[in-house]
């Protein structure tokens, strides 16, 4: 079962990060176009602005769950890799704390935020905005997960011998 949980939290992360690198791939894509449009034909679809902005929201979300994951995210204090069990299982243990503790009201109260966006629509690509919302949740729900699977990992819910 813990081989099985990490192995799904490595594949995972390379879906998100293939994912992330290709939701900013189309970005760059659609901005290049947006910057040849406007100075070569005076005139540029209105959708493009748009699809770029999502794609910055999904591909953005995307990888801060690779950064996560890689333990490459911004923080202010560096846990120890070495010194005594205790200051490192602490580490670890204050780390997730810190971690439920920021996003998991984000995740509750998602269904909320969800529902507030279903009805509402894109004005130039006329998507529910909730599809580009949806990043928010998602990429909560990875990141907890990537930290269930860390703390497994890591063996911090284990008593010292």
């Amino acid at each position: 079962m813990k081989r099985g949980i990490l192995i799904f939290s490595d594949r995972l992360d390379r879906f998100c990060r293939g994912t992330a690198v290709g939701f900013f791939s189309v970005m760059l894509i659609l901005v290049i176009f947006q910057v040849v449009a406007r100075y070569l034909f005076q005139s540029v679809p209105v959708w493009t602005e748009e699809a770029a902005r999502y794609c910055m929201v999904w591909g953005g979300l995307l990888g801060a769950t690779a950064a996560f994951k890689a333990e490459s995210d911004p923080r202010l204090i560096h846990p120890p890799k070495s010194g005594s069990r205790l200051k490192i299982a602490a580490s670890t243990w204050g780390r997730a704390i810190a971690v439920v503790v920021f996003l998991g009201p984000v995740l509750y109260h998602s269904d909320k935020f969800l529902v507030r966006s279903w009805h509402r629509t894109s004005e130039a690509i006329g998507i529910s905005v909730a599809w580009v919302t949806l990043a928010v949740p998602a990429a909560v729900a990875i990141i907890l997960f990537h930290l269930a699977a860390k703390l497994l990992e890591s063996g911090a819910g284990k008593a010292p011998k």
